[in-house]
């Protein structure tokens, strides 16, 4: 990002495009300083910031590892009520 041509203040553009690439690579200092001053004034940014987040860490929860089950099995009951 080039500092010079979009001033110290990002736009929201600039934000939601920095917190995603922030989540992928290390952002610069410059980025990470023009982020957190937008954030310190954006209420909307900070909410995506903290939905990313909170994504973010879903995702690292969630187990890839685990085998797919598939559908879950009909119980005796749903089978006595099919036509």
């Amino acid at each position: 990002m080039e500092p010079h041509k979009t001033g110290l203040k990002p736009t929201c553009r600039e934000v939601h495009r920095l917190v995603s690439e922030g989540m992928d690579r290390d952002l610069s200092f410059i980025e990470r300083t023009r982020m957190r001053l937008h954030l310190m004034v954006c209420d909307a940014c900070t909410r995506f910031n903290g939905q990313m987040s909170l994504l973010r860490t879903a995702m690292r929860r969630f187990p890839f590892d685990a085998p797919d089950a598939g559908p879950a099995p009909l119980d005796d009951d749903h089978e006595r009520r099919r036509p």
